[in-house]
Protein backbone atom coordinates (compact mmCIF):
# COMPACT_ATOMS: atom_id res chain seq x y z
CA UNK A 1 0.00 0.00 0.00
CA UNK A 2 2.74 2.32 1.15
CA UNK A 3 4.52 1.76 -2.38
CA UNK A 4 1.53 2.26 -4.39
CA UNK A 5 0.86 5.18 -2.94
CA UNK A 6 4.05 6.46 -3.69
CA UNK A 7 4.33 5.49 -6.87
CA UNK A 8 0.43 7.11 -8.07
CA UNK A 9 1.84 10.40 -6.33
CA UNK A 10 4.78 10.29 -8.74
CA UNK A 11 3.03 9.53 -11.52
CA UNK A 12 0.66 12.41 -11.02
CA UNK A 13 3.39 14.69 -10.26
CA UNK A 14 5.33 13.67 -13.85
CA UNK A 15 2.22 13.90 -15.89
CA UNK A 16 1.31 17.22 -14.41
CA UNK A 17 4.64 18.91 -14.35
CA UNK A 18 5.26 17.11 -18.12
CA UNK A 19 1.87 19.04 -19.51
CA UNK A 20 2.99 22.47 -17.79
CA UNK A 21 5.74 22.51 -20.28
CA UNK A 22 4.45 24.19 -23.67
CA UNK A 23 6.86 23.71 -26.27
CA UNK A 24 6.48 27.54 -27.19
CA UNK A 25 8.96 28.68 -30.55
CA UNK A 26 12.10 30.10 -29.95
CA UNK A 27 14.59 32.22 -32.87
CA UNK A 28 17.88 32.43 -33.67
CA UNK A 29 19.56 34.31 -35.63
CA UNK A 30 22.46 32.59 -37.47
CA UNK A 31 25.06 33.93 -38.93
CA UNK A 32 26.54 30.69 -39.95
CA UNK A 33 23.30 29.96 -41.95
CA UNK A 34 22.15 33.70 -42.74
CA UNK A 35 18.75 33.31 -41.59
CA UNK A 36 16.72 32.63 -38.87
CA UNK A 37 15.58 29.24 -37.34
CA UNK A 38 13.24 28.55 -34.95
CA UNK A 39 12.90 25.79 -32.34
CA UNK A 40 11.36 24.77 -29.50
CA UNK A 41 12.01 23.15 -25.86
CA UNK A 42 10.46 20.85 -23.69
CA UNK A 43 11.84 20.37 -20.25
CA UNK A 44 11.73 17.01 -18.21
CA UNK A 45 9.05 16.75 -15.78
CA UNK A 46 11.88 17.23 -12.76
CA UNK A 47 13.60 20.31 -14.28
CA UNK A 48 11.66 22.95 -12.14
CA UNK A 49 12.10 21.53 -8.57
CA UNK A 50 15.85 19.42 -8.97
CA UNK A 51 17.57 22.46 -9.37
CA UNK A 52 20.98 21.09 -9.49
CA UNK A 53 20.50 18.12 -11.86
CA UNK A 54 21.68 18.05 -15.42
CA UNK A 55 20.11 16.53 -18.45
CA UNK A 56 20.80 14.31 -21.46
CA UNK A 57 19.44 16.67 -24.76
CA UNK A 58 17.52 14.98 -27.45
CA UNK A 59 18.18 17.06 -30.71
CA UNK A 60 15.26 16.16 -32.98
CA UNK A 61 15.06 17.70 -37.10
CA UNK A 62 12.57 18.40 -38.95
CA UNK A 63 10.87 19.18 -35.68
CA UNK A 64 7.66 20.40 -37.75
CA UNK A 65 6.68 16.93 -38.47
CA UNK A 66 8.08 14.73 -35.41
CA UNK A 67 7.80 17.31 -32.23
CA UNK A 68 4.06 17.13 -31.25
CA UNK A 69 4.55 13.11 -30.75
CA UNK A 70 7.83 12.71 -29.60
CA UNK A 71 8.73 15.14 -27.17
CA UNK A 72 5.72 14.06 -24.92
CA UNK A 73 6.70 10.02 -25.45
CA UNK A 74 10.03 11.22 -24.18
CA UNK A 75 8.56 11.83 -21.31
CA UNK A 76 6.68 9.02 -21.28
CA UNK A 77 9.02 6.74 -21.45
CA UNK A 78 11.08 8.81 -18.55
CA UNK A 79 7.89 8.31 -16.24
CA UNK A 80 7.62 4.95 -16.58
CA UNK A 81 11.43 4.20 -15.89
CA UNK A 82 12.56 2.83 -19.50
CA UNK A 83 14.85 5.70 -20.38
CA UNK A 84 16.45 8.81 -17.93
CA UNK A 85 14.63 11.75 -17.91
CA UNK A 86 16.11 14.55 -20.74
CA UNK A 87 15.68 17.93 -22.74
CA UNK A 88 13.77 17.57 -26.00
CA UNK A 89 15.03 20.23 -28.41
CA UNK A 90 13.03 20.01 -31.33
CA UNK A 91 14.91 21.81 -34.70
CA UNK A 92 12.26 22.73 -37.56
CA UNK A 93 13.67 22.60 -41.51
CA UNK A 94 13.54 25.34 -43.73
CA UNK A 95 15.77 23.93 -47.10
CA UNK A 96 15.84 20.27 -46.10
CA UNK A 97 18.19 19.33 -49.26
CA UNK A 98 20.26 22.21 -48.79
CA UNK A 99 21.03 21.43 -44.78
CA UNK A 100 20.81 17.60 -45.15
CA UNK A 101 23.08 16.28 -47.63
CA UNK A 102 26.53 16.38 -48.52
CA UNK A 103 27.17 17.53 -51.95
CA UNK A 104 24.98 18.98 -54.47
CA UNK A 105 23.62 16.17 -56.49
CA UNK A 106 22.79 17.97 -59.78
CA UNK A 107 21.83 14.93 -62.13
CA UNK A 108 18.91 14.42 -59.42
CA UNK A 109 18.41 17.43 -57.35
CA UNK A 110 19.56 20.71 -57.47
CA UNK A 111 20.84 22.81 -54.32
CA UNK A 112 22.27 20.26 -52.17
CA UNK A 113 25.24 20.47 -50.35
CA UNK A 114 25.22 22.47 -47.08
CA UNK A 115 25.30 19.61 -45.03
CA UNK A 116 29.01 20.90 -43.50
CA UNK A 117 27.51 24.27 -42.78
CA UNK A 118 24.54 23.10 -41.04
CA UNK A 119 26.53 21.11 -38.74
CA UNK A 120 28.70 23.97 -38.03
CA UNK A 121 25.59 25.63 -37.17
CA UNK A 122 24.32 23.04 -34.57
CA UNK A 123 28.13 22.98 -33.20
CA UNK A 124 28.80 26.85 -32.92
CA UNK A 125 25.39 27.77 -32.29
CA UNK A 126 22.57 26.30 -31.36
CA UNK A 127 24.42 23.21 -29.17
CA UNK A 128 26.00 26.51 -27.17
CA UNK A 129 22.87 28.38 -27.21
CA UNK A 130 20.90 25.34 -25.65
CA UNK A 131 23.62 24.25 -22.79
CA UNK A 132 24.01 28.21 -22.11
CA UNK A 133 20.33 28.10 -21.06
CA UNK A 134 19.33 24.83 -20.18
CA UNK A 135 21.02 22.57 -17.44
CA UNK A 136 22.48 19.82 -20.19
CA UNK A 137 24.74 17.30 -19.15
CA UNK A 138 26.85 17.08 -22.28
CA UNK A 139 25.58 13.48 -23.29
CA UNK A 140 23.98 14.85 -27.20
CA UNK A 141 21.28 12.74 -29.10
CA UNK A 142 20.82 13.45 -32.82
CA UNK A 143 17.69 12.43 -34.60
CA UNK A 144 16.35 12.17 -37.83
CA UNK A 145 13.85 11.09 -40.57
CA UNK A 146 14.76 10.64 -44.24
CA UNK A 147 17.14 13.12 -45.02
CA UNK A 148 17.34 13.82 -41.52
CA UNK A 149 18.65 10.38 -41.29
CA UNK A 150 20.81 10.66 -43.52
CA UNK A 151 22.38 13.98 -42.16
CA UNK A 152 22.69 12.25 -38.94
CA UNK A 153 25.06 9.98 -40.53
CA UNK A 154 27.09 12.20 -42.36
CA UNK A 155 27.05 14.17 -38.51
CA UNK A 156 28.39 10.78 -37.26
CA UNK A 157 31.39 10.87 -39.89
CA UNK A 158 32.24 14.38 -40.04
CA UNK A 159 32.44 14.80 -36.13
CA UNK A 160 32.06 11.71 -34.12
CA UNK A 161 32.62 13.46 -30.81
CA UNK A 162 29.81 16.08 -31.21
CA UNK A 163 26.94 13.70 -29.98
CA UNK A 164 26.76 10.54 -28.37
CA UNK A 165 23.92 8.96 -30.45
CA UNK A 166 22.62 9.15 -33.95
CA UNK A 167 19.43 8.09 -34.87
CA UNK A 168 19.08 7.35 -38.61
CA UNK A 169 15.07 6.83 -39.25
CA UNK A 170 14.72 5.65 -42.81
CA UNK A 171 17.81 7.56 -43.91
CA UNK A 172 17.86 8.61 -47.63
CA UNK A 173 20.65 6.43 -48.58
CA UNK A 174 20.51 6.80 -52.29
CA UNK A 175 22.24 10.46 -52.53
CA UNK A 176 24.75 10.68 -55.12
CA UNK A 177 25.73 7.03 -55.62
CA UNK A 178 24.98 5.72 -52.05
CA UNK A 179 27.60 8.14 -50.53
CA UNK A 180 26.42 7.77 -46.62
CA UNK A 181 27.33 4.15 -46.54
CA UNK A 182 30.29 4.68 -48.35
CA UNK A 183 31.28 7.95 -46.74
CA UNK A 184 29.93 5.33 -43.21
CA UNK A 185 32.37 2.52 -44.76
CA UNK A 186 35.74 4.55 -44.86
CA UNK A 187 34.97 6.32 -41.38
CA UNK A 188 34.54 3.22 -39.77
CA UNK A 189 37.29 1.58 -41.47
CA UNK A 190 40.06 4.69 -40.59
CA UNK A 191 38.99 5.18 -37.06
CA UNK A 192 40.27 3.20 -34.44
CA UNK A 193 37.69 4.30 -31.55
CA UNK A 194 34.29 5.95 -32.16
CA UNK A 195 32.73 6.11 -28.71
CA UNK A 196 28.94 6.40 -30.09
CA UNK A 197 26.00 4.77 -30.35
CA UNK A 198 23.88 4.47 -34.19
CA UNK A 199 20.41 3.72 -34.78
CA UNK A 200 19.09 2.71 -37.82
CA UNK A 201 15.83 1.50 -39.33
CA UNK A 202 14.28 1.25 -42.59
CA UNK A 203 10.26 0.62 -42.69
CA UNK A 204 8.58 -1.41 -45.70
CA UNK A 205 11.24 -0.79 -48.53
CA UNK A 206 11.36 -2.74 -51.47
CA UNK A 207 13.61 -3.16 -54.49
CA UNK A 208 16.47 -0.76 -54.85
CA UNK A 209 16.18 0.86 -51.19
CA UNK A 210 16.32 -2.56 -49.19
CA UNK A 211 19.25 -3.24 -51.37
CA UNK A 212 20.74 0.49 -50.10
CA UNK A 213 19.84 -0.05 -46.33
CA UNK A 214 20.85 -4.02 -45.92
CA UNK A 215 24.25 -2.99 -47.59
CA UNK A 216 24.89 -0.51 -44.37
CA UNK A 217 23.91 -3.18 -42.33
CA UNK A 218 26.43 -5.01 -44.08
CA UNK A 219 28.65 -2.26 -43.14
CA UNK A 220 28.02 -1.81 -39.71
CA UNK A 221 28.58 -5.76 -39.03
CA UNK A 222 32.32 -5.65 -40.86
CA UNK A 223 32.86 -2.48 -38.84
CA UNK A 224 33.79 -2.22 -35.12
CA UNK A 225 35.87 0.00 -34.48
CA UNK A 226 36.38 0.21 -30.12
CA UNK A 227 33.69 1.60 -28.26
CA UNK A 228 31.04 1.84 -31.33
CA UNK A 229 27.91 0.30 -31.00
CA UNK A 230 24.78 0.24 -32.82
CA UNK A 231 20.92 -1.16 -33.74
CA UNK A 232 18.98 -2.12 -36.52
CA UNK A 233 15.70 -2.61 -36.88
CA UNK A 234 12.91 -3.40 -39.35
CA UNK A 235 9.69 -1.98 -39.26
CA UNK A 236 8.01 -3.90 -42.40
CA UNK A 237 4.54 -2.83 -41.05
CA UNK A 238 5.09 0.84 -41.63
CA UNK A 239 5.33 3.00 -44.29
CA UNK A 240 8.12 5.83 -44.96
CA UNK A 241 5.98 8.16 -43.20
CA UNK A 242 4.67 6.51 -39.93
CA UNK A 243 8.13 4.81 -38.84
CA UNK A 244 9.12 7.74 -36.85
CA UNK A 245 6.17 6.52 -34.28
CA UNK A 246 7.61 3.60 -33.14
CA UNK A 247 11.77 4.06 -34.09
CA UNK A 248 11.88 6.64 -31.88
CA UNK A 249 10.80 4.36 -29.14
CA UNK A 250 12.95 1.56 -30.11
CA UNK A 251 15.69 4.15 -30.55
CA UNK A 252 15.55 5.10 -26.85
CA UNK A 253 15.06 1.62 -25.73
CA UNK A 254 17.96 0.45 -27.51
CA UNK A 255 20.11 3.40 -26.50
CA UNK A 256 19.60 2.91 -23.13
CA UNK A 257 19.08 -1.32 -23.29
CA UNK A 258 18.29 -2.45 -19.70
CA UNK A 259 18.50 0.66 -17.78
CA UNK A 260 14.40 -0.29 -16.53
CA UNK A 261 14.81 -1.19 -12.84
CA UNK A 262 11.47 -3.41 -12.08
CA UNK A 263 9.82 -3.02 -9.10
CA UNK A 264 10.68 -7.02 -7.95
CA UNK A 265 14.14 -5.83 -8.19
CA UNK A 266 13.54 -3.84 -5.24
CA UNK A 267 13.52 -6.76 -2.40
CA UNK A 268 17.40 -6.74 -4.02
CA UNK A 269 18.42 -3.54 -2.28
CA UNK A 270 20.46 0.01 -2.77
CA UNK A 271 23.74 -2.40 -3.65
CA UNK A 272 22.11 -4.50 -6.60
CA UNK A 273 20.59 -1.09 -7.69
CA UNK A 274 24.00 0.54 -8.04
CA UNK A 275 25.31 -2.06 -9.79
CA UNK A 276 22.63 -2.09 -12.12
CA UNK A 277 23.06 1.17 -13.55
CA UNK A 278 26.54 0.90 -13.49
CA UNK A 279 26.68 -1.92 -15.90
CA UNK A 280 24.03 0.57 -17.55
CA UNK A 281 26.66 3.31 -17.46
CA UNK A 282 29.42 1.72 -18.99
CA UNK A 283 27.32 -0.13 -22.19
CA UNK A 284 25.96 3.74 -22.52
CA UNK A 285 29.83 5.11 -21.73
CA UNK A 286 28.36 8.04 -19.88
CA UNK A 287 27.45 7.91 -15.94
CA UNK A 288 23.79 7.45 -14.95
CA UNK A 289 23.13 7.83 -11.40
CA UNK A 290 20.79 5.70 -9.26
CA UNK A 291 17.39 7.89 -9.68
CA UNK A 292 15.64 9.60 -7.26
CA UNK A 293 12.56 7.51 -7.82
CA UNK A 294 14.65 3.97 -7.98
CA UNK A 295 15.71 4.94 -4.28
CA UNK A 296 12.84 6.31 -3.18
CA UNK A 297 11.01 3.01 -4.07
CA UNK A 298 13.31 0.92 -2.62
CA UNK A 299 12.94 3.12 0.70
CA UNK A 300 9.26 2.26 0.78
CA UNK A 301 10.12 -1.28 0.40
CA UNK A 302 12.65 -1.21 3.18
CA UNK A 303 9.99 0.55 5.69
CA UNK A 304 7.38 -1.95 4.13
CA UNK A 305 9.60 -4.58 5.51
CA UNK A 306 9.76 -3.22 8.99
CA UNK A 307 13.50 -2.17 8.09
CA UNK A 308 13.30 1.83 9.33
CA UNK A 309 16.77 2.00 9.56
CA UNK A 310 17.68 1.07 6.17
CA UNK A 311 14.64 3.03 5.19
CA UNK A 312 15.58 6.16 6.54
CA UNK A 313 19.30 6.08 5.39
CA UNK A 314 17.82 5.74 1.74
CA UNK A 315 15.44 8.91 2.35
CA UNK A 316 18.43 10.82 3.81
CA UNK A 317 20.40 10.08 0.55
CA UNK A 318 17.72 11.06 -1.60
CA UNK A 319 17.46 14.31 0.06
CA UNK A 320 20.97 14.96 0.21
CA UNK A 321 21.33 14.08 -3.59
CA UNK A 322 18.45 15.95 -4.28
CA UNK A 323 18.28 18.84 -1.83
CA UNK A 324 15.79 20.61 -4.08
CA UNK A 325 13.33 18.00 -4.28
CA UNK A 326 10.14 18.02 -1.96
CA UNK A 327 9.50 14.58 -2.48
CA UNK A 328 12.27 13.44 -1.40
CA UNK A 329 11.72 15.39 2.31
CA UNK A 330 8.50 14.13 2.29
CA UNK A 331 9.53 10.59 1.92
CA UNK A 332 12.18 10.92 5.21
CA UNK A 333 9.41 12.65 7.16
CA UNK A 334 7.12 9.45 6.54
CA UNK A 335 10.53 7.41 7.34
CA UNK A 336 10.72 9.70 10.75
CA UNK A 337 6.86 9.23 11.42
CA UNK A 338 7.01 5.14 11.15
CA UNK A 339 9.72 5.60 14.48
CA UNK A 340 7.58 8.03 16.06
CA UNK A 341 10.64 10.74 15.29
CA UNK A 342 8.11 13.26 15.67
CA UNK A 343 10.73 16.84 15.73
CA UNK A 344 12.44 15.09 12.63
CA UNK A 345 9.79 14.35 10.76
CA UNK A 346 8.48 17.71 11.04
CA UNK A 347 11.00 19.24 10.24
CA UNK A 348 11.59 16.93 6.63
CA UNK A 349 7.77 17.90 6.47
CA UNK A 350 8.03 21.75 6.75
CA UNK A 351 10.92 21.33 4.36
CA UNK A 352 8.86 19.88 1.56
CA UNK A 353 6.11 22.64 2.17
CA UNK A 354 8.63 24.83 1.92
CA UNK A 355 10.48 24.14 -1.50
CA UNK A 356 6.95 22.97 -2.84
CA UNK A 357 5.41 26.08 -2.16
CA UNK A 358 8.66 28.16 -3.87
CA UNK A 359 8.39 25.79 -6.85
CA UNK A 360 4.83 26.19 -7.43
CA UNK A 361 5.07 22.48 -7.19
CA UNK A 362 2.01 20.84 -8.75
CA UNK A 363 1.66 18.61 -5.37
CA UNK A 364 2.23 21.93 -3.14
CA UNK A 365 -1.48 21.09 -1.69
CA UNK A 366 -0.50 17.11 -0.99
CA UNK A 367 2.38 18.15 0.91
CA UNK A 368 0.70 20.61 3.03
CA UNK A 369 -2.26 18.22 3.68
CA UNK A 370 1.07 15.65 4.63
CA UNK A 371 1.80 18.08 7.29
CA UNK A 372 -1.32 18.86 8.63
CA UNK A 373 -1.73 14.83 8.83
CA UNK A 374 1.50 14.62 10.91
CA UNK A 375 0.51 17.49 13.25
CA UNK A 376 -2.13 15.73 13.97
CA UNK A 377 -0.79 12.51 14.51
CA UNK A 378 1.68 13.92 16.73
CA UNK A 379 -0.86 15.75 18.78
CA UNK A 380 -2.54 12.40 19.08
CA UNK A 381 -0.03 10.57 20.34
CA UNK A 382 1.17 13.25 22.98
CA UNK A 383 -2.45 12.78 24.61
Amino acid sequence: MIIARFLLAVWLAFFSLAASHAAEPVHIKSKVLKEERQYRVQLPASYGWDKERRYPVLYLLDAQSHFAYTAPMVAYLARQGDIPEMIVVGLDSTVRIRDFTQTDWRTAWVGGGGAGNFLRFLSSELIPEIERKYRADGFRILSGHSAGGQFALYALTAEPSLFRAYFAISPSLDWDNNLPQRSLDAFLASAPRVPAFLYVARSDDAGRALEDYDKLVDTLKARQPAGFRWHSQPFPQETHGTIPLLAHIDALRALYKGYRFHNDMAPKGIGYAEQHFAEVSKQVGWELPVPEEVVNTLAYEAMAAGKLVEAIELFKRNAKDHPQSANAFDGLADAYKEVKDWPAARRAAERAVALATEQRHPRQKYFADQLRKLNWLRAEESR
